[in-house]
């Protein structure tokens, strides 16, 4: 088989086409309309796919009218050797092959004097997932081993550099690198997807549950889709899974637990009652391996250390926004099962968000209705829209008649690729007609009512497969994401809250929303032009995890401690406004939004945390990540009342004690840990 690190192909064809790169169910984003004479190139070191794998090229002819598939062309085996493997396409629309040719000798690797020879050394791009923060030909580092990352770590240290970790880059907040190079920056990247994304199911036992033991740059897609794939499982599915997981498949592990990442459900008996943790997946952690320095024998080099659960410095590893790194976790599992997915499109916003009243608490169909009965629910709400999209899940052990069968997971084509006419009104709003936003609105909603029942954005059937009732092994619903949706940006927060709260939480929510929008618009100011969602989740309780002496995370925004437990605050409510990036207006509200909620959801109404990947700490002037006011909202929230052992000082000096030489930080780090 063919190695090497890239792809390349030349079109010389009477064609236009389509170019990338798929791995199994991974396909990277194509080089799309080549023409005759036209190349692209895949570099598979900037993609997730692991050295080793197996790497197919990809064409799409458009306007393809062959009657058979051509025959597939040669494999490459993905090796970080530097070498770029050339194809070519030949023929017509009705007779076109693609042929392999030259394999080029390798590049050059950046000098770095004294850098470990056998770690694959790169210039890479990192994108972020809005592509707001873009920083071209980046150092990249894939170390092989564990030994490798603690020669690169010793070495940075020696140096003179920074390391932060480099995953699939689906995140909003500047948590691995900033917009801008700091003067005098000298960052390396680590690359985890390359060699560290191995899987081992380990079998309850010595007092602890059924475990899985994953490398930090496996994808959440391929630990659910090994997970279901595990034998002795006892569930109405095949194999294991967790009680719920964040949508986009294309996460990595480590990076889903350096944030404390999330699904939607809380425990809702007796289908829906597993025995682990409804919060975040950080805290289903049981182990974790990481590579730093020994607060207990200051002067040490960087080696790496397993820490258990009940280890007291655990719990500042378990959500550390990339002030350390893993590089492998042993998480608890449960048996897996089925879920229903059933999308409400024909019930009106003010029914979902109803007033409760001290006669009616729980206004029927309303969303704390849905979450009482079902204890799954999402909604997806598109500006200057009537009826949300409402997003329902439900334990159901056998298919329940009317819903459809699915084998894999992102049933949604309709929302995984903008439709034309979408993409014209997008196009036009970003182009300086802020006007058509309720119009953008108001198709987003039709072209998702209409894909749920397999119709395109005009209505006509057959466009795609009906999903509207859906039924299957959990993992395909609760993946809904993929990478080539609409990019926007987003803020993000979690709410605190008791559980009969819920419904005149999100009724002020959207009362407050609304009301913005309204007063904006009058203003001829459009700053939101995608949707508002809402989710809803239990919080970190340490009791679910099956290890003696666990604590919550310290610094997860789902961190329970005494102030939500003498509160009676056992949910956290998601709530997110998602609009285009640059969007006239925008940070004005959602700094003037996120004052609201700090107001609303204090002292005993609830509690206000950051989504940590997302958008929070908003100034006008500034944007994002800029609110020094915010940050020390967020400093005090996961101090006040707590010990000195549990608070955001011990967090930060606790990380410190396991990175001694700073390797691990950025400056919005060192500005967010308050150390500057």
């Amino acid at each position: 088989m063919i190695q090497a690190q890239r792809i390349a192909l030349t079109n010389s064809a009477g064609v236009a086409l389509d170019f990338s790169a798929s791995v199994g169910p991974f396909q990277a984003s194509p080089a799309t309309n080549l023409l005759l004479g036209q190349s692209a190139t895949v570099e598979l070191a900037d993609l997730p796919f692991h050295a080793g794998a197996t790497i197919r090229p990809l064409v799409v002819v458009t306007a393809d009218a062959r009657h058979s598939p051509p025959p597939e062309p040669e494999l490459v085996q993905l090796t970080m050797n530097g070498r770029t493997q050339h194809y070519t396409v030949h023929g017509t629309i009705w007779d076109w092959t693609v042929t392999a040719g030259a394999l080029d000798p390798p590049t050059g690797r950046p000098n770095l004097p004294g850098f470990p020879a056998q770690v694959p050394l790169n210039l890479l791009p990192y994108r972020n997932w809005d592509r707001q923060i873009v920083r071209p030909g980046m150092l990249t580092c894939a170390p092989l081993t564990a030994d490798d990352v603690a020669l690169v770590c010793n070495w940075a240290q020696d140096n003179g550099y920074q390391l932060r970790p480099r995953g699939v880059m689906h995140g909003w907040s500047p948590l691995t690198l900033t917009p801008t190079a700091a003067p005098n920056e000298r960052v390396l990247l680590i690359d985890l997807t390359k060699c560290f994304a191995g899987m081992q199911l380990l079998p309850a036992g010595d007092g602890l549950p059924t475990r899985v033991k994953v490398g930090a740059g496996a994808t959440m897609l391929e630990l659910l889709t090994f997970l279901e794939q595990q034998p002795g499982g006892a569930g109405a599915a095949p194999g294991y899974s967790f009680p719920h997981t964040p949508a986009p498949g294309d996460l990595t592990v480590g990076g889903v637990l350096a944030i404390g990442a999330h699904g939607t459900a809380v425990p809702t008996p007796p289908a829906d009652a597993f025995a682990a943790s409804y919060g975040s997946l950080s805290n289903q952690v049981v182990e974790l391996t990481l590579v730093g320095t020994d607060p207990a024998n200051p002067g040490t080099r960087y080696a790496s250390r397993t820490l258990a659960r009940g280890d007291a410095t655990t719990k500042a590893v378990l959500a550390h926004l990339g002030r350390a790194l893993v590089l492998e976790a042993t998480l608890q599992v449960v048996d897996n099962y089925n879920l229903r997915c059933l999308s409400i499109t024909d019930l009106p916003a003010s029914t979902i968000f109803a007033s409760p009243t001290a006669s009616d608490p729980v206004p029927a169909n309303s969303f704390a209705d849905f979450l009482a009965r079902l204890g799954r629910v999402e909604v997806i709400w598109y500006p200057f829209s009537n009826n949300p999209w409402l997003h329902t899940w439900q334990v159901a052990a056998t298919q329940p008649s009317g819903s459809i069968a699915v084998s894999t997971p992102f049933n949604y084509p309709f929302a995984d690729v903008v439709p034309d006419g979408l993409q014209d009104l997008i196009t036009s709003l970003v182009d300086g007609d802020p006007s058509l936003t309720p119009s953008v609105g108001q198709m987003a909603a039709r072209v998702t009512a209409n894909g749920l029942d397999g119709k395109n954005w005009l209505g006509i059937s057959g466009s795609y497969p009906v999903s509207r009732d859906i039924w299957g092994p959990s993992k395909n619903s609760l993946l809904y994401i993929q990478a080539t949706t609409l990019r926007v940006t987003a803020n993000g927060y979690a709410i605190h809250l008791r559980r009969a709260d819920v419904q005149q939480a999100v009724h002020d929510l959207v009362t407050n929303y609304t009301a913005m929008l309204t007063s904006y618009a009058a203003r001829g100011s459009y700053p939101v032009n995608s949707a508002l969602e809402l989710r809803v989740t239990a919080l970190d309780d340490p009791a679910t995890v099956g290890v003696a002496g666990a604590e919550s995370p310290v610094i997860s925004a789902l961190s329970q401690d005494d102030l939500d437990r003498s509160n009676g605050w056992d949910v956290a409510v998601w709530f997110d406004v998602l609009t285009i990036p640059g969007t006239p207006g925008s940070d004005q509200f959602y700094a003037e939004l996120e004052t609201w909620l700090v107001g609303r959801f204090s002292g005993t109404a609830g509690r206000l945390l950051p989504e940590w990947s997302k958008g929070w700490a908003y100034t006008a002037a500034g944007g994002a990540w800029t609110s020094a006011d915010f940050l020390a909202h967020i400093r005090s929230t996961l101090s006040d009342g707590r010990s000195p052992s549990d608070d955001w000082a011990w967090e930060a000096a606790t990380l410190k004690g396991l990175d001694a030489a700073g390797l691990f930080e950025n400056p919005f780090l060192t500005t967010l840990f308050g150390t500057t």
